[in-house]
């Protein structure tokens, strides 16, 4: 609270943060699908809630806990990637709703590989007439 009146930030609002800096970082591939310890806490969690699967948010009054279930890509290490999701996560979070970070959980629950010729075959637009690609 301010002198002008209370100041509220959603879940959702510090989910969509935390997936735009998963988003910037290399060695993520994405995000996978919330895999709660708990089926009935991931329904409600998950029933009134715009987050991003594979993002758990809980908001306190000055501070808040994220769970991320993150893919990653081959080749990277993961200790090194987590730790850097963790900081990036803390600073984008705290610049930009001044709550403190209480935890950063990391959750990797895949690998992938990811071959170049697929990353540039995901951008490839096919025409609907057969035979033509353009790209």
């Amino acid at each position: 609270m301010n002198e002008l009146g209370n100041i509220s930030i959603s879940s959702e609002v510090v989910s969509v943060i935390a997936e735009t800096v998963i988003s910037e970082i290399d060695g993520v591939y994405g995000l996978a699908g919330n895999s709660s310890k708990n089926a009935i806490v991931k329904f409600f969690q998950n029933v009134s809630s715009g987050s991003p699967k594979g993002i758990e948010v809980e908001i306190g009054e000055t501070e808040c806990t994220l769970d991320l279930y993150i893919v990653a890509k081959y080749g990277f290490k993961l200790p090194a990637l987590a730790g850097e999701i963790q900081n990036e996560i803390v600073k984008s979070i705290t610049e930009m709703t001044g709550l403190k970070v209480q935890e950063v959980n990391v959750f990797i629950q895949r690998v992938v590989k990811v071959d170049e010729k697929e990353e540039i075959t995901e951008s490839v637009v096919v025409d609907a007439t057969p035979g033509i690609i353009e790209g």
